[in-house]
């Protein structure tokens, strides 16, 4: 905890868009020494809490529950009915995720810069509930019903269209890097719903269920400047995962931004308007049990899907789980809003 706080204390003391204090004054603007002189022509964006957001509960939770209905359905009709377990499609569909996810979050864990092959964790899954002689192609129809589309469970936040329509009007370059696990031409589709295509080029989003790579790895960076023609001390990253979007984009010299998740952004600003050590009663990090996961230790606004959950703990060449990046890892910037940029990249070139 104390390392946390210690973690949070250096977020904060690096902190420059102004806030609202306790009292109702604005903290004082603070320089950015990194950015002062720094030539900047391309933005890239994550895409989940940073320009988009999941809908409450209960919407997600109905449209998850149709794609598992689908999913299961779909198995029913590959795999022996005697091998399923004895329960409502919703329900198998939920524990067939589950049990997906999972083994997902083990395959990153074991090497955290490369995609997982999705459709051979599902094979994996049946042949741990003893199904045997499912196909790769199968695992892949499955995992495919599993999907649940961008336009009806993530809106994009209020700012998002008018801050990148003011950044493509000052001449910036956009690009995307996300880790994702659906990828594809429904992916496309959805950021075409979503109006993200006004502004991002195919060419230039960086998609890790479509290159087999993922950030932290530097390579899935340099995927977009690539395309960009863009090198990467002229780039900005802007990502809400301090594991995933900030050490990778350093070790480039990328300028890092990062838009912190609510619950650690509270804490940021507890430590900023001088609160006192007892007040930082949630961890930035959940606390996780090598033999299950654990959710009663999660930070508001983090999910066990999230990058800074499956990277908690990573397993090493020795086989052991280790502590991941979790104590020298220093944004550039943080923000609170994407609108915020605007302040800071006015215009294209020299800083």
């Amino acid at each position: 905890m104390i390392n946390e706080i210690k973690s949070i204390e250096l977020f904060a003391s690096i902190l420059f868009i102004s806030h609202i204090d306790a009292k109702g004054g604005s903290l004082p603007k603070k320089p950015i020494p990194t950015l002062t002189g720094r030539t900047v022509r391309c933005l890239l964006f994550d895409l989940g809490d940073t320009l988009w957001f999941r809908k409450d509960l209960a919407v997600w939770q109905q449209l998850e529950n149709a794609s598992n209905a689908q999913a299961a359905a779909l198995l029913r009709q590959t795999v022996a009915p005697v091998s399923l377990l004895d329960r409502s499609d919703i329900a198998l569909g939920q524990h067939l995720r589950d049990a997906t996810d999972e083994q997902i979050r083990i395959m990153i864990r074991q090497d955290p810069g490369l995609e997982p092959d999705c459709a051979h964790a599902v094979v994996q899954v049946l042949q741990q509930w003893s199904i045997e002689g499912v196909t790769r192609d199968i695992g892949a129809a499955v995992f495919e019903a599993l999907r649940v589309r961008i336009p009806g469970s993530r809106p994009l936040f209020d700012d998002v269209l008018s801050t990148l329509t003011i950044l493509q009007q000052r001449g910036f370059q956009l690009g995307i890097v996300t880790n994702r696990h659906w990828g594809g031409q429904l992916f496309q589709e959805d950021l075409q719903t979503l109006g993200l295509l006004n502004f991002f080029d195919p060419r230039h989003i960086a998609i890790s269920a479509d290159l087999g790579i993922r950030k932290p790895n530097p390579a899935i960076f340099l995927h977009a400047l690539n395309a960009l023609h863009i090198p990467p001390e002229e780039a900005v990253m802007v990502g809400d995962s301090l594991k995933a979007d900030i050490p990778g984009s350093k070790m480039l010299g990328i300028f890092t931004v990062w838009k912190p998740k609510p619950g650690v952004r509270r804490q940021t600003h507890l430590i900023a308007t001088g609160a006192t050590t007892a007040a930082l009663s949630t961890p930035i990090f959940p606390e996780e049990g090598y033999g299950g996961e654990r959710y009663d230790n999660l930070s508001e606004g983090l999910l066990i899907t999230d990058d800074d959950y499956v990277l908690a703990h990573v397993q090493n060449r020795e086989g052991r789980w280790d502590q991941h990046m979790q104590s020298d890892i220093e944004p550039d910037l943080i923000i609170e809003n994407v609108s915020d940029l605007l302040d800071i990249f006015t215009e294209v070139g020299v800083q």
